[in-house]
């Protein structure tokens, strides 16, 4: 989405392994999504594979909360830019604990 926000069309990319399912995958053509995001989006940041798992771990040792990778995301995304956000109260919706057994175990 950031690339196709950036070109202002659909990009087509080729979608690669990630711990953030729920982000993965392609825009389809003929989707609103990408007219919403240009709309209601202010800022996006990216956030690398290391960077979700580190997330994830915080949650579960912290929080004791499981959480799947695009819950990982958002916490990941909040650390990256938290100076800019330094006065300001922040909510980070938590989704899901969808993940394999396999999957935490590299996570973890």
């Amino acid at each position: 989405m950031h690339h196709s926000v950036r070109a202002g069309r659909i990009v087509e990319m080729e979608s690669k392994p990630t711990l953030s399912d729920g982000t993965a995958g392609a825009v389809e053509p003929e989707a609103i999504t990408l007219d919403l995001c240009r709309r209601y989006v202010d800022r996006y940041v990216l956030i690398s594979e290391d960077e979700i798992q580190e997330a994830m771990r915080l949650v579960i040792d912290h929080h004791h909360t499981l959480v799947e990778g695009a819950a990982g995301v958002a916490v990941a995304g909040y650390l990256k830019e938290k100076d800019r956000y330094a006065d300001h109260k922040v909510v980070i919706v938590l989704c899901g604990g969808n993940i394999s057994r396999e999957r935490l175990k590299e996570v973890l």
